[in-house]
């Protein structure tokens, strides 16, 4: 979580960020008003090549409590939608990597799989560059090396 974090914060602001001495300019991520907004948004990212269309499609669902967004077996995604921070790009792509990884490895948990499918997602729904910043802080959490 504490790679996500560091993304998420970069992403409220977004642009020119210093990366090892280099500046890369990063996106706003999208913020989502309804629920709605959150299925039709998923619904867009199977439809490309890269989100993973072949798995079954998640339900998009309200959570209740503020705390906490998660995935349930086998294709339903909880969001705490009264939450400013659950309604955000990151969060909703952070739960369906859970599914997509549970979908082709029969895994959950945050390990090398879930990092690899959820920086693909972001390299190719936010951009290069918050993939990019993410995989470094995944790396330096030593996430990109646990099976």
């Amino acid at each position: 979580y504490t790679a996500e974090d560091q993304l998420a914060a970069l992403l409220v602001r977004g642009g020119a960020v210093d990366f090892h001495g280099s500046t890369v300019d990063i996106p706003r991520q999208r913020r989502f008003a309804a629920l709605s907004d959150v299925q039709r948004y998923l619904d867009h990212v199977r439809e490309c090549g890269w989100g993973y269309p072949l798995t079954p499609a998640p339900i998009v669902r309200s959570r209740r409590g503020t705390a906490k967004a998660h995935w349930q077996a086998p294709a339903t995604i909880a969001i705490p939608d009264s939450t400013t921070w659950a309604m955000t790009e990151l969060v909703v792509l952070h739960e369906y990597s859970h599914h997509v990884v549970w979908h082709l490895h029969g895994a959950v948990g945050h390990d090398r799989r879930y990092c690899q499918v959820m920086r693909g997602l972001v390299s190719d729904a936010i951009g290069p560059e918050a993939g990019l910043i993410l995989l470094a802080a995944y790396d330096h959490a030593g996430a990109t090396n646990s099976s």
